[in-house]
């Protein structure tokens, strides 16, 4: 009976668990957000949406915010859908329901939105409080410029740091963006990145598809996309300056009309891509250096750190392997601290300390624990006690020195058996000892000399081997006096290596034709015939116009039927980039195309 009892209760406290363990997976899918733009201008009407996700359960209390600062022009329009899904047998159901405000902005500046509730089942959820800026800006038209509305104007690009006065080792953030009012932005090229001369540098964020979304730019609201993001750790003093960004966007515009017009033009008007190069100011960074009389114990640490550390047990035996493991925590230039300063008895045989990091950077810096390990083997027994170990670190708002001590270490090391070495005494260094078979070598009484041979000195080799070095000495000096002049002709190796490197970007597009990568593939193949040419003709790639490259292959003397030809494919292949897939025959026809045109510029 009491087995039974056992048995009925084990079960169900297992139902129960399992019951509760589906209330919270179905809990963890609900949700109830909010949606608004970040910038709106005073006279914008807009809309403001509170949505709620969730599986199961019923609907019910919503409670909307005060709306404060807001002029409410109509609201709540309630919408509900429900996406039903079904993977490998697992079937799913999720419904939505939608809480749409059109409102307004009553004057500049910034208004919240409070925070909105709904209970969903029995569980209440709140949003976020949400921030909108009113700005007098107009509002984007999200790309409608025309030709004569000089497209390409409202172009902004900017590098912006998230300090300017820092020291040694101090994190600085640097976002690189894009921004636009009207522009039809369709694609990027030529794109250089900022440079960081005296930065240790980290990339941090590297959107591959880009997103506008809307921002106050001088009181102006623009779409903005972000390019990249980087961590930077100056490494130097003085005034340091991350040099500019450049791109070049590829913008859509409407091609104007000549004749005269129909109701059928905004239907099918022509369109016509034009290129504009925009490039970011520079930005200068003051860095200073850390204050005079750092302690010892300082490694390079600045931001704010915490310090742990222990053995990994509190008693050994001799001759037993173990370690002392210190801990660094914090946020900072963690990615760059050293390993602290041990002081381990002349008892211990010490080796290579470990390192092992679990850090992440976002756009406020590094942070995570660094976990050094200081492996050791104690050769003899009693208790040791070592000294703290310190760990100093510079505090970017204290504006001073930090040091922090692990406190008191103690060891237990009991007795333990060797059969490999002898144990080494106390008192002895940290080294390697082994045992000799025979440490003490009789005296030989008996010699038994003789002559060994002639003196090398009257020998043909004292005569061949000067001879065989100098000659060798001078064929070396032919040779590297040949490569330096070979070296110093930078527009002939550049030219000798443009086969070289086209090849190689190729075979990058063949593999992107195997796989059926169109965007891919073309992408490429334009790299390559356009990183060929600059090459090949000597030209940066901001100078690689139709015309150029036509006026510099006749004075090369090649035939217009291989600069038509090479004409043909570079266009082919920037419509191809931005254009639907065309199929894999015109990949391989586009492919032969530039492998038979670089053969015949080559030739």
């Amino acid at each position: 009976m009491i087995t039974g009892f056992y048995r009925k209760f084990s079960m169900t406290a297992a139902a129960a668990v399992f019951a509760l363990m589906c209330a919270y997976a179905a809990a963890a899918q609900n949700s109830f957000t909010v949606d608004a733009p970040a910038v709106v201008s005073t006279d914008e009407i807009f809309q403001v949406v509170f949505t709620a996700t969730y599986e199961s359960g019923k609907i019910s209390d919503f409670t909307p915010p005060s709306f404060e600062g807001f002029e409410v022009l109509a609201g709540p329009v309630q919408s509900t859908s429900t996406n039903y899904q079904n993977i490998n047998g697992q079937s799913s159901t999720t419904h939505t329901r939608s809480y749409t405000y059109t409102v307004r902005v009553v004057q500049e500046g910034k208004v919240t939105v409070p925070s909105a509730s709904i209970k969903i089942g029995k569980d209440t959820y709140t949003t976020d409080p949400k921030t909108v800026e009113a700005v007098k800006g107009q509002v984007p038209d999200g790309g409608s410029s025309s030709a004569g509305q000089r497209a390409g104007d409202d172009l902004r690009l900017r590098v912006s740091v998230s300090k300017t006065r820092v020291v040694v080792g101090e994190p600085v953030i640097v976002t690189l963006k894009l921004y636009v009012q009207s522009s039809a932005i369709s694609g990027f090229e030529d794109v250089r990145f900022p440079t960081f001369d005296g930065f240790w540098s980290q990339e941090i964020d590297a959107p591959q598809n880009i997103q506008f979304v809307r921002e106050n730019y001088d009181g102006q609201i623009y779409n903005a996309a972000l390019l990249r993001r980087y961590m930077l750790l100056p490494q130097q003093t003085g005034t340091l300056t991350i040099e500019p960004s450049e791109l070049v966007c590829l913008l859509q515009i409407q091609a104007e009309q000549t004749g005269p017009r129909s109701i059928f033009d905004d239907f099918f008007s022509s369109y016509q891509t034009i290129r504009k190069r925009v490039a970011s100011e520079p930005v200068t960074i003051n860095v200073s250096a850390l204050p005079a009389g750092a302690p010892a114990s300082f490694t390079g640490g600045v931001g704010s750190f915490r310090l742990s550390a222990g053995f990994d047990s509190d008693s050994v035996a001799a001759h037993e392997a173990t370690s002392l493991k210190i801990t660094i925590s914090g946020t900072g230039n963690i990615n760059l601290v050293d390993a602290p300063k041990v002081r381990l008895p002349a008892d211990f045989e010490s080796y290579d300390v470990r390192k092992t990091e679990n850090i992440t950077t976002g756009a406020s810096g590094s942070t995570g624990t660094l976990t050094f390990e200081y492996p050791f083997i104690p050769r003899a027994p009693g208790t040791f006690d070592l000294e703290p170990v310190e760990f100093t670190y510079y505090d970017i708002d204290a504006g001073r020195y930090r040091t922090l001590s692990s406190g008191p270490l103690s060891l237990k090391v009991g007795e333990g058996t060797r059969t490999d070495a002898a144990v080494i005494p106390s008192g002895v260094s940290k080294r390697s000892v082994e045992s000799l078979g025979e440490d003490i070598r009789f005296i030989s009484t008996t010699t038994n000399l003789r002559k060994a041979g002639r003196m090398m000195v009257s020998s043909p080799a004292m005569i061949i081997i000067p001879t065989v070095i100098l000659l060798a000495a001078a064929a070396v000096w032919v040779l590297l006096a040949r490569s330096i002049v070979r070296r110093s002709d930078v527009a002939g190796t550049r030219n000798r290596k443009a086969m070289k490197v086209a090849r190689a970007r190729l075979k990058n597009a063949s593999a992107f034709l195997r796989q059926g990568l169109y965007g891919a593939f073309y992408e490429e193949l334009h790299k390559a015939l356009h990183g060929y040419i600059s090459d090949k003709l000597m030209l940066p790639v901001a100078d690689l116009t139709r015309e150029r490259i036509g006026e510099e292959l006749r004075a090369r003397g090649k035939d217009e039927a291989v600069i038509q030809e090479l004409s043909d494919i570079l266009d082919a292949c920037e419509y191809a980039r931005y254009a639907p897939a065309s199929g894999s025959e015109a990949m391989e026809k586009h492919y032969q195309q530039a492998v038979k045109v670089i053969s015949q510029i080559e030739s």
